[in-house]
């Protein structure tokens, strides 16, 4: 239940830095794992606005969770994935701001009513924020943020305009059915494969956009 609170957002933040994936249709913020209030501290700054210690232990247990791996390695690689994409997000959200775009209380109404469908109802929504330790406010201003920073990049990168070539998919298709026994012929995956390449090419033009924002900004580590 604690994964099925949705802010649907075609966020791809991911790059030759290891961002991870903030996924269309699961853009959440785990319960647990988060530092006690009392102790919560900066770990790092984005033009001046804090990331919080719990923030960060909240992503990094998305991420952990995902991946099934609890190494000391795969543990160190997760903490700079999930600072990285934290820094990512509040660059991003703070350029649409900057631009001027908002969020339409229409827009985050529908997709609170689009958690409370897809969880069965009133109910099962208000137990799954309270599973979350969310509140619907914070769940309204995550989505708002969501919201923001995908206008922000269709505007800015015209992420809509990607297209992907037949050379491109059967190059991608190639490099899959190499390193993967039993793929099925490129005819009955085109479509998938077409989608891949052209998220592909999305998430670069998003990490240089990220990387320009940071280079132009005052982002600092603390941890």
């Amino acid at each position: 239940m604690k994964n099925a609170l949705i802010a649907v957002v075609a966020v791809l933040i991911l790059g030759a830095g290891g961002w991870y994936y903030v996924s269309s249709g699961k853009f959440v913020q785990p319960a647990g794992g988060g530092a006690p209030a009392a102790a919560d501290k900066p770990v790092a700054t984005v033009n001046g606005e804090n990331i919080m210690q719990s923030r960060l232990a909240s992503a990094e247990s998305q991420i952990m969770a995902g991946q099934g791996t609890t190494t000391v390695l795969t543990q160190v690689q997760v903490r700079a994935q999930a600072l990285d994409s934290l820094i990512a997000q509040a660059l991003l959200r703070q350029a649409a701001q900057k631009a001027g775009i908002t969020a339409s209380s229409t827009q985050v109404d529908a997709q609170v009513q689009a958690n409370k469908t897809q969880l069965g109802g009133e109910d099962a929504y208000q137990q799954a924020l309270t599973a979350q330790g969310m509140t619907e406010e914070d769940l309204r201003a995550q989505i708002s943020a969501s919201l923001i920073i995908q206008t922000y990049l269709i505007q800015t990168l015209n992420l809509s305009a990607i297209a992907a070539s037949d050379a491109e998919i059967k190059a991608a298709y190639d490099q899959v059915a190499a390193q993967q026994t039993g793929v099925p012929p490129l005819a009955q995956v085109k479509d998938q494969v077409k989608t891949l390449v052209i998220q592909q090419k999305q998430q670069q033009l998003i990490d240089a956009q990220v990387q320009k924002l940071r280079a132009e900004g005052e982002v600092k580590v603390l941890i």
